[in-house]
């Protein structure tokens, strides 16, 4: 196994000077962004602006297709912009904080090799992602889904292309300039498959058993989770500006 020069050609170095602990300032910027956002839900909005703000920015699946009379009380453009608005918002400091955490351990690498516009646009597809395949899984659901577990679950398959492989750590002291595996290598690693299956065991236990846990109010949408992963893994080469694959040869 070794590396195409093919694919090597006019790639820049990783800067020397960048940590790979350094956190990218748009990383915690999002972060500040859901934090505030949900300060002022829980401080400043009254009962009344803040159901209005849930039915309007939510993902509510059966809002598409349903009359329900909490649909009615949505503003015309709500169903256009709740497939990636429902990313800011969170619902208790618990569920914000678990976001957060992994946003900051995946997005971190993420946003310092795809840089700033494309770590937004990723993370905006991979919000988009999480709640088209919610919807198509609960397409008649009226309650509401809220959360940025699609934007940390796509940043999470992300991710694991290129910075949870053991081939990409021998090649790289910094995993954020990791050579790219393929899919088919990326299953082939241990720990990437590891990962992988630990991903979504969880999530199928959570969608088996996360109602009866905590309840339907507390219901964990895996669904988001597990269409924001496909999309990050699956389609991450196409934001991947660093070219170079590690090549297979026979």
């Amino acid at each position: 196994m070794s590396l195409d020069p093919a694919h090597m050609s006019g790639e820049s170095r990783p800067p020397r000077s960048v940590s790979p602990v350094n956190v990218p300032g748009i990383v915690l910027a999002l972060i500040a962004i859901f934090a505030g956002i949900h300060w002022l839900r829980t401080s400043w909005l009254s009962p009344e602006n803040d159901v209005w703000t849930l039915v309007n920015f939510a993902l509510i699946p059966g809002c598409y297709s349903d009359l329900d009379q909490v649909c009615a009380l949505r503003e015309s453009w709500a169903g256009l912009i709740s497939p990636l608005s429902h990313a800011f918002l969170h619902g208790d400091w618990t569920h914000f904080a678990t976001n957060a955490i992994w946003l900051l351990a995946f997005g971190t690498p993420v946003a310092r090799r795809l840089g700033t516009g494309g770590f937004l646009i990723f993370s905006a597809l991979g919000a988009m992602a999480g709640a088209a395949l919610f919807y198509a899984l609960n397409p008649t659901l009226i309650q509401p889904m809220i959360g940025a577990s699609g934007v940390v679950s796509a940043l999470m398959g992300g991710a694991a292309r290129f910075a949870l492989g053991s081939m990409g750590r021998l090649q790289s002291s910094d995993v954020a300039y990791a050579p790219r595996l393929s899919i088919r290598q990326s299953l082939s690693d241990r720990t990437i498959l590891f990962f992988i299956l630990i991903f979504f065991g969880t999530n199928l236990l959570l969608g088996s058993a996360g109602g009866a846990i905590f309840g339907e109010a507390g219901a964990i949408a895996w669904e988001a989770h597990v269409g924001g992963f496909l999309f990050g893994f699956l389609g991450f080469a196409l934001f991947d500006r660093r070219q170079h694959i590690w090549q297979e040869r026979f």
